[in-house]
């Protein structure tokens, strides 16, 4: 009895002062991380070219910033095409066309457009990511902005979707309106159509 005593207290004692090696500290990602699911953002066009909009991804949705959007239950099916490019120095035009079940359950298709083929290849990355809804982390996304769980080193613009909040507010809008050059250059006036709720009034205020 006195022995198993013996063999009790030593292996305590051992447990007591040998360091908790049970986590990896700075190597960690932080606790619910990847709580809300897989989430991206990227700047595309929304079916016409130079249409700009910031299509987004997060858990079990994928949205348009400012429109609208579908959960992963209402894809239906997903087809990818492309046009142009010289094979070189020109890119491609890349389309993404996404079949989904609508609020009222017509079947409905909407195109995705990317000129770079980074940006393209970014947006798939996370679709696919979407589609499996596979939350483990990857590689940071760089196009439009260096984001994701990983340290940006500066280059997420302050947008990285793991560093801010979840969005519950699809109307929500974080891409800034591009403001064409003629505005800018003071060809077209203030109170043209395009250059209405923009910040520049005059030639000298452009950067």
């Amino acid at each position: 009895m006195k022995k198993t005593l013996n063999i009790f207290f030593f292996t305590a004692l051992i447990a007591f002062i040998s360091p908790v090696k049970a986590d990896f500290g700075d190597a960690d990602f932080p606790l619910d991380t990847f709580k809300e699911g897989h989430r991206s953002y990227h700047d595309g066009w929304c079916r016409f070219l130079t249409n700009d909009c910031r299509i987004r991804f997060q858990g079990r949705s994928m949205w348009v910033e400012g429109k609208g959007g579908i959960d992963i239950s209402q894809l239906i099916r997903y087809r990818y095409d492309k046009d142009g490019g010289d094979g070189l120095y020109v890119d491609e035009d890349h389309y993404n066309y996404i079949t989904y079940r609508g609020q009222n359950g017509e079947t409905k298709e909407a195109l995705f457009l990317f000129a770079h083929q980074f940006a393209q290849r970014d947006f798939m990355r996370a679709f696919m990511k979407w589609k499996r809804q596979d939350y483990l982390p990857n590689p940071n996304y760089r196009y439009p902005g260096s984001q994701g769980p990983q340290d940006t080193q500066g280059r997420d613009k302050g947008l990285n979707p793991y560093d801010n909040e979840p969005i519950k507010d699809w109307s929500k809008k974080t891409k800034k309106k591009k403001i064409p050059l003629a505005c800018r250059n003071g060809a077209w006036n203030k109170n043209h159509p395009k250059c209405r709720g923009t910040s520049i009034t005059s030639p000298m205020d452009m950067d």
